[in-house]
């Protein structure tokens, strides 16, 4: 997303409160046809990928972005624990495709997956919801010099900063919108160790990358529980 007005650019990777972001300085997120594209939204029926979930290396490459616009805007991001962020965007997928499949086939685009995941259609792609968050963070080999990197587990403190560098109200940001309704009180208790070695498998890098962990907040009942569904599970 781009704001001229503010002259700020953020960088959306998805499932990292992106859309509240966007809300907030006016985007119609409903709108993904290509008359957002100015505003670095929506979806680009040339290079077939939305704008809003592009990499600063494809918004440079297609000509979406220059150097001027770049070394002159503000330019923010918001990154998330790779776990907790698989977990929604597995969540949220599964509910917005009503798609009924595994973790698996989610995380490897496989089954019920594969279509949304890896053909590339404005109506339902949603293979860049597992991009890896480190491919935001270079542009031509060089890491970015974000002028802020907001944590999505510390957003509602850092977000009254961003404001402030921003010269916007401290409510700017006080609207939520596409929220997960969580089905668990910590992401931890999805996880049995299949699933977490998909993750540590597929998102390595972003995990030694930014230095997440897995935070474990699992009781005994919950880990007892993750062991047998371990067991009973063939590929998920």
């Amino acid at each position: 997303m781009i704001s001229h007005k503010h002259k700020c650019i953020f960088i959306h990777i998805s499932k990292c409160a992106g859309s509240s972001i966007e809300t907030a300085f006016g985007i119609d997120i409903t709108d993904n046809s290509e008359k957002n594209n100015p505003n670095l939204y929506g979806w680009n029926n040339q290079h077939q990928l939305f704008l809003n979930h592009a990499t600063p290396q494809q918004l440079f490459d297609y000509g979406f972005l220059n150097d001027f616009v770049w070394q002159n805007y503000y330019k923010f991001i918001i990154i998330r624990n790779p776990w907790d962020r698989a977990f929604s965007d597995y969540n949220w997928l599964s509910k917005e495709q009503n798609i009924k499949d595994s973790f698996f086939n989610f995380i490897n685009k496989k089954g019920k997956f594969h279509r949304v995941l890896t053909e590339k259609n404005s109506d339902f792609y949603r293979g860049d919801h597992l991009n890896k968050q480190i491919d935001y963070f270079f542009l031509n080999g060089v890491q970015i010099e974000y002028e802020k990197v907001i944590t999505f587990e510390n957003l509602s403190k850092e977000l009254p900063s961003l404001a402030s560098d921003l010269k916007l109200p401290p409510s700017f940001f006080d609207q939520r919108v596409n929220i997960s309704v969580k089905k668990i009180s910590h992401y931890s208790k999805f996880y049995n160790r299949k699933r977490r070695k998909l993750i540590n498998k597929r998102f390595i890098s972003d995990i030694n990358f930014f230095g997440y962990q897995f935070e474990d907040e699992r009781d005994f009942f919950d880990y007892f529980r993750s062991l047998r569904s371990s067991q009973s599970l063939i590929r998920d």
